[in-house]
């Protein structure tokens, strides 16, 4: 019970930090990250520049509380921006953090995951070959620990005219070769495209390459943390992982599901 993927009212999530403490508790969890939004180019949904030290000392006194019965990560969910590499790798190495969560939620300057009207008269196929573009993109950057809702381009139920298998292949390998591990973020189940991030036939093409993979639930609110984890980890056992990726101080280690 491991949830790496949690927003809190600085970002985009609805409580605070001790609500979501107090909510991992009642759930038995052995361990939890914070991970709010950073993207630089600030929108309403990202933790403002003047947080960012506010939210570092916040984390640092939770995980001084020494009575918690579960251990607590820094993390931060990043957006890649292309071309803003280095602005990104400065803040992150200014908050050390114990892991970053690398996602892609724009195309072209458009933030693709806020509103699904937006995809009207958009054609799908190239959003998808632009988005999974931009995904291998971010994993060779060498920014990010975690690849978070790898094909979350699904999101509002939109779908290509071709078979996505192609796409999913070369992502595996680009994973594969950065060393990075994805996400299976359980947040999609709630969702119109209504599975899990990323799909089963993705997974098990990152189980052939060997990525390794870690939890999120991406909860934005405490009682979604955990969220469909029973049947998250039953479709990894199911698809032949045996363990997940734990962080601290960006080194990586390795729990038994």
């Amino acid at each position: 019970m491991i949830d790496y993927h949690i927003h809190t009212l600085l970002s985009d999530g609805k409580d605070t930090h001790e609500a979501c403490l107090r909510m991992a508790a009642q759930y038995n969890m052995n361990e939890i990250g914070f991970s709010d939004h950073i993207c630089l180019t600030f929108p309403h949904w990202s933790v403002a520049e003047s947080n960012f030290v506010p939210m570092k000392e916040e984390i640092r006194k939770i995980k001084n509380i020494q009575e918690l019965p579960f251990k607590v990560k820094f993390g931060i969910e990043m957006d890649y921006l292309p071309n803003r590499e280095e602005e990104i790798k400065n803040v992150i190495d200014k908050l050390k953090v114990d892991y970053v969560i690398g996602s892609v939620h724009f195309i072209n300057g458009w933030n693709f995951d806020t509103d699904p009207s937006s995809y009207i008269n958009k054609s799908i196929d190239s959003l998808y070959t632009d988005y999974f573009e931009l995904l291998q993109r971010s994993t060779s950057s060498g920014l990010f620990d975690i690849i978070g809702h790898a094909d979350v381009i699904k999101k509002f139920g939109y779908y290509p005219s071709f078979k996505l298998t192609d796409l999913y292949k070369q992502a595996a390998k680009s994973f594969r070769k950065a060393n990075i591990v994805i996400e299976l973020n359980t947040s999609g189940l709630a969702k119109p495209c209504n599975e899990f991030y990323p799909s089963e036939e993705f997974l098990k093409i990152c189980k052939k390459e060997k990525v390794p993979v870690t939890l999120g639930s991406d909860a934005h609110q405490a009682v979604d943390i955990a969220r469909n984890f029973t049947k998250a980890i039953n479709l990894l056992k199911a698809t032949g992982y045996k363990q997940i990726a734990v962080f601290e101080n960006r080194n990586r280690s390795f729990v038994s599901i």
